[in-house]
């Protein structure tokens, strides 16, 4: 299945959000996504945006974005990004941030769960708004270590 046939699988409105490339990525976050070879970024998709105005989803902690993207060797996959300031302080909002997407995935959208769940690496990733600034040896630093998310990064450049 494609990122765009995953994506069209989920619950309205998600269904109706994809975008080719990474055009649901806002204009400033775009230049923090890149690739090697751009055509392998598939789709797109501002899960924080379809649904923002939802009645049970509005005042959820919602995940920002998530990308369909076709390794070199490989079927397509899904890389969930989130574009949030790196401070110790926004560890435990990412976090929970985190934990919404994969119990949405879980229960809503099992076709971009299966998609996100054959990625080795890259599946929920952390891009720094601005600069990072957690203590690489911080109580926050472990906790990131310990869940399925990336270390903050100014950048996400997939091969």
């Amino acid at each position: 299945m494609t990122f765009k046939e995953a994506v069209e699988a989920a619950p309205h409105p998600v269904n109706q959000a994809y975008k080719p490339g990474i055009q649901a990525l806002e204009g400033g976050h775009r230049s923090k996504v890149d690739c090697t070879d751009r055509r392998r970024l598939t789709g797109s998709l501002d899960l924080d945006k379809a649904l923002a105005k939802e009645p049970g989803y509005a005042n959820q902690p919602r995940w920002d974005y998530g990308i369909g993207y076709r390794p070199k060797n490989g079927a397509e996959r899904a890389v969930w990004v989130e574009v949030h300031s790196a401070t110790t302080s926004e560890v435990s909002k990412v976090l929970r941030k985190l934990k919404w997407l994969r119990e949405w995935l879980t229960t809503e959208a099992e076709q971009l769960d299966k998609l996100t769940m054959a990625a080795s690496a890259h599946r929920f990733v952390w891009v720094a708004s601005g600069g990072i600034h957690i203590t690489p040896h911080s109580r926050q630093a472990k906790l990131i270590s310990q869940s399925a998310l990336s270390k903050p990064r100014k950048h996400l450049s997939l091969p």
